[in-house]
């Protein structure tokens, strides 16, 4: 008799929290305006966001002239590296969003990998630390560290690696 109990509570503990379970929000995506930049089109709106997180090699402000030029030269020898986000996602596709606030967003592009984890392992984006920890944090650092263990992107160049580590 316990065991049927047991069994019932299970079934009924499992079918309530389904009940109030959050539903994925999906966004199909109508744009890549650049490597951080996304347009999408959420629940029959526009919506443009940036990775959250994360900034590219586009958008990295404060950096000295050497690290300036080592930067803009890396971008000239890799010039598919622009074209990384267009590559990974297709247009009129459904993606798994989150929402983080109104200008970020976290895309989700392989399975349960982020556009924005993609990109640091590819080392074409750096990580800006969130004042909160969370598991995002921990993914992020995790594909750094594995961008520079394989030498990937502007972690293969040392003048870069020690200019972005500055920045971080």
């Amino acid at each position: 008799m316990i065991a049927v109990m047991k069994k019932l509570y299970i079934i009924f503990f499992v079918g309530f929290t389904a009940l109030f379970a959050a539903e994925p929000t999906l966004g199909i995506l109508t744009g890549v305006s650049s490597n951080n930049v996304l347009n999408l089109t959420i629940e029959g709106r526009a919506f443009t966001c940036k990775n959250y997180g994360i900034l590219t090699l586009n958008e990295i402000e404060g950096l000295e002239n050497t690290c300036k030029e080592r930067l803009k030269a890396f971008e000239l020898s890799h010039p598919q590296q622009r074209y990384f986000s267009q590559t990974h996602l297709k247009r009129y596709q459904q993606y798994h969003v989150i929402i983080v606030n109104k200008q970020e967003c976290i895309v989700y592009a392989k399975g349960r990998k982020s556009l924005a984890e993609l990109l640091l392992e590819a080392g074409l984006a750096i990580y800006k630390q969130s004042p909160q920890e969370s598991i995002t944090d921990y993914k992020y650092r995790r594909a750094v560290r594995r961008a520079r263990n394989l030498k990937q992107g502007i972690h293969a160049d040392a003048v870069l690696r020690s200019c972005v580590h500055l920045l971080q």
